[in-house]
């Protein structure tokens, strides 16, 4: 499917893996260039690879990566230093807290 996205910039946040990862690669299989967010550089660097990799388009959408927190003042000011403007932003960023119990011990469900 054709969605007409194709050549436009989309900023991914939480994308060195899971959804944010999935996002990231049906953007650049649509034709987007993407500019990948993460807190692990490792792993970000790892997912660009991969991106690139996997990438089988004719007009090779760029893939560029900022290893940073998004959710501070500091990140923020990282990504921007390298992109300012974006057609399409997904805000993911490790979602909230683990939940503990009153013994401080994970609960079911929890990250940890």
């Amino acid at each position: 499917m054709d969605l007409g996205i194709a050549g436009k910039w989309a900023l991914v946040c939480g994308a060195s893996k899971g959804l944010g990862f999935g996002c990231a690669q049906a953007l650049v299989h649509e034709g987007v260039n993407v500019l990948i967010v993460a807190r692990g550089a490792e792993a970000l660097e790892a997912a660009a690879s991969k991106l690139i990799a996997d990438n089988t388009r004719h007009d090779s959408p760029s893939v560029q990566f900022v290893a940073a927190d998004i959710t501070t003042p500091e990140g923020r000011a990282a990504v921007f230093a390298v992109r300012k403007e974006f057609d399409i932003v997904v805000t993911n960023a490790g979602g909230p807290p683990p939940a503990t119990s009153a013994t401080g011990t994970a609960t079911p469900g929890s990250r940890r």
